[in-house]
This record gives C-alpha cells, structure tokens and sequence, in this order.
C-alpha cells in the first residue's frame, strides 16, 4: 500500500478543528474500458492486484471530514450510498489511527491505518451502468488547535 501514499498528496487538505482528519476517495471502477484518472493511477495498481478485470477508473469526489475521537460521521456516496465511518482510536504507539468502517454492502471493518496512508476498500455496489464503487479512506490526526 505504500504507493497509495502519493495519493494522498494530490487531494485538498481536510479542515483542523477536530482530532482527527479523514478523507475519502470515491472512484467508480470498469472492465469496459481502460481509462484511468491520472490521479488514480496508483489506487488503480494496488486494486488491480486483486481484482485484474477492473481497467478504468474515475474520480468522483473527495469528501474531508474533521472527527472526534469516538465521534462518528456519514459521507454520501454515489447512487444514494453511503459510508458510516467512527473514529475508534487517535495516533497509537506506532502511528496509527483506528476506524470503524461501514460500506455499502459489506459488514463493519474495523483496522488501524497508517497516517499518510489510503486504504482501499472495493465494495459489492454496482451502479446502473454497472460501474463498481471503490473507496479508499485515509486518516491522520489533526495538529492544528482552534
């Protein structure tokens, strides 16, 4: 996953308020063609380890989030989806930050994510056009103080 670093830096800086800044990626993916956003060409590598058939891949929004500690927040996604995500856990001893995630069609994931790091997550959803929605989440712990 460490390609997926250089992500991070190409989307817009989440606000500082809270303890905890989380952005989200949201990409549709297809086997129907094979453009992929130039800013996705690292996300499109790591997802396509799993699954080779997704070859294009597009860019729909990026969501930043500010969130307590224990807090909790939902971001809407395409299709009238949605991701309910909580901050379990600031900065641990190794620099990670825990999540509870809840994606469309999927049970709860909870996992530690390293700051600076996206963590893809592919869910069942297709929409209409029968594009499948990919969401790759980064947290990291706010610095700055109101």
């Amino acid at each position: 996953m460490s390609a997926l670093v250089l992500v991070a830096y190409m989307f817009v800086a989440c606000p500082t308020e809270d303890p905890v800044r989380v952005t989200v990626v949201i990409v549709l993916a297809t086997a129907d063609n094979t453009t992929v956003d130039p800013k996705l060409k690292e996300l499109a590598k790591e997802v396509q380890k799993r699954d080779p058939k997704l070859t294009g891949f597009k860019l729909v929004a990026t969501e930043c989030k500010s969130i307590p500690v224990g807090g909790n927040t939902t971001i809407s996604l395409t299709d009238k989806q949605e991701l309910k995500m909580k901050v379990d856990q600031s900065k641990d001893e190794k620099g990670r930050i825990s999540l509870t995630l809840n994606p469309p069609g999927m049970d709860a994931v909870t996992y530690a994510c390293a700051c600076d790091k996206f963590f893809p997550v592919v869910t069942p959803h297709r929409t209409k056009g029968g594009e499948q929605l990919i969401i790759a989440i980064m947290a990291k712990p706010c610095t700055a103080k109101k």
